[in-house]
């Protein structure tokens, strides 16, 4: 059983004038009326405050180090993120407002965490991200014992795919259309991932014929990690670019040689592949660490936004790489890896289909797709969100008048 409520700590969002000063705001403990405070010394040190402030400014400003701050991406989905998801206004005096609305949902947060998982006294919210907490809720990964399948598994994972550098076209908007999070998070927990045991097959012990080496990993019914060569000169014209293969969002990527049996599966749909050399594993088995039961149990609790932002940190918890204090590097496990290749998987599939209606899709990762359209076509991303079951902002805040007219008029 997780410890006494008593003994989890209160939460509260300071939303700061200015995110990059990080000086003055509002300031709301579990949804109560949020007050004016100076500075973030003002907040009662009793408290875990999420705030809004910038990452760069939260790491040079020192912010990190004081206990009982977080920073605006604690939850994965930043503050400002969550109001627009759920069409709560931040700017000027709906500030004030939106702490309190924000500060309940961390609150909710909270409450089903503290329900979820075991808590000794202090734990609950103690680390810089929510899922950096979770994942210290599990026994430590079994880690590999070979710097070529480390190599190998470092190689294979990707957490995001960044499509292109999509320009602003003028009556255009960016949006994120997200399946729902907790229906994702079930669907990413119940993807088989790789037993332990791995053996090496080095390109002598591949059949010749690159289409059987091919066929081998595509048809083993055991786990494969593939070392090969993408010919993206030959992708298919209209999904290779879509396929992303390493590219990310936020940085460079270490040499993407390597391939996970789920990722190979739908790449080999898009490009021309040469396997060159093959990790296999002796079987699949089911993820240990499937969904607390105060997340599973009742089917309504997927319409809940609080309930999903806690599922999406359990899986990526999972799906999450992790510091070796001994060698002092971070390391991977095969799941992580699966793990995350699964949500590409299904990200990707969402992405053809909106590439299909002929959305510009600039990325996609985490149950998300993130696309351009034009303003006139506000609707039919509606039409498009609905038929595939997914959350997009508050359209009613983003269409105007001279949309609707613009539909009529076509």
């Amino acid at each position: 059983m997780s410890a006494p409520a008593d003994h989890h700590p209160e939460i509260g969002v300071m939303l700061y004038d200015n995110p990059k000063e990080c000086k003055a705001g509002w300031a709301s403990i579990a949804g109560a009326e949020a007050m004016y405070m100076r500075s973030h010394a003002d907040l009662a040190n009793h408290v875990i405050w999420v705030t809004n402030s910038e990452f760069s400014a939260f790491q040079m400003l020192g912010h990190r180090h004081v206990h009982n701050l977080r920073g605006t991406s604690f939850f994965r989905t930043p503050l400002y993120q969550m109001a627009a998801d759920l069409g709560i206004p931040m700017a000027g005096h709906f500030a004030k407002s939106a702490a309190q609305q924000l500060a309940k949902i961390a609150m909710r947060i909270l409450t089903l965490g503290a329900m979820a998982y075991e808590w000794k006294p202090g734990e609950l919210f103690n680390a810089d991200a929510l899922h950096e907490n979770i994942k210290s809720r599990f026994p430590r990964d079994t880690l590999p014992n070979d710097p070529r399948l480390e190599h190998a598994l470092r190689s294979a994972y990707q957490t995001d795919s960044a499509v292109s550098r999509a320009d602003f076209v003028p009556n255009s908007i960016f949006l994120t259309l997200r399946m729902n999070r907790l229906l994702h998070a079930k669907n990413i927990l119940a993807c088989p991932i790789p037993d332990d045991g791995w053996g090496y097959l080095s390109n002598r012990q591949l059949p010749v014929n690159a289409k059987e080496r091919l066929a081998m990993c595509l048809n083993s019914e055991a786990p494969v990690l593939a070392e090969v060569v993408v010919d993206m000169t030959r992708a298919d014209a209209a999904y290779g670019a879509l396929a992303a293969f390493g590219q990310k969002v936020a940085s460079r990527m270490v040499l993407r040689e390597w391939v996970s049996h789920p990722e190979l599966i739908w790449l080999a749909q898009c490009a021309p592949i040469e396997i060159r050399s093959v990790f296999k594993s002796t079987q699949y088995q089911p993820l240990k660490h499937a969904l607390p039961t105060v997340l599973s149990e009742d089917p309504l609790l997927a319409l809940s936004y609080s309930a999903g932002l806690l599922a999406e940190n359990h899986w990526t918890a999972l799906a999450s790489d992790e510091y070796n204090r001994l060698t002092k590097k971070r390391t991977l496990s095969s799941r992580a890896v699966w793990l995350r290749a699964a949500d590409r998987a299904f990200c990707f599939a969402l992405a053809k289909y909106a590439l299909d209606q002929g959305f510009a899709v600039t990325g996609y990762s985490s149950g998300a797709v993130r696309v351009r359209v034009l303003r006139a076509e506000l609707l039919h991303v509606l039409s498009f969100a609905i038929e595939h079951g997914l959350v997009c902002p508050d359209l009613n805040r983003l269409i105007q008048p001279d949309d609707l007219q613009s539909v009529h008029s076509g």
